[in-house]
């Protein structure tokens, strides 16, 4: 997470906050960014080829019912 605000350029300012929930994914993650009044949320992709891979399930829900901003951020291939 650490590398990912630094990557980003987020502000010292900013306030960034992580969390660890137990739950069906995209409903928990869709109710905590409600709750919180979240500015963004920002989620791993596949990252795979053509446009319907390239959202998994959570994502896209997330993408298509989150009251934020939603940053998807493509996951790197383990090098073989």
């Amino acid at each position: 997470m650490a590398q990912l605000i630094k990557a980003m350029s987020i502000p010292e300012t900013a306030c960034v906050e992580s969390s660890v929930i137990s739950g069906v994914p995209k409903t928990e993650i869709l109710r905590l960014a409600e709750e919180k009044k979240t500015d963004l949320i920002v989620c791993g992709s596949h990252g795979r080829s053509g446009f319907a891979l390239l959202l998994g399930s959570t994502a896209n829900a997330i993408l298509h019912h989150a009251p934020c901003d939603v940053l998807a951020v493509r996951s790197k291939k383990a090098k073989e």
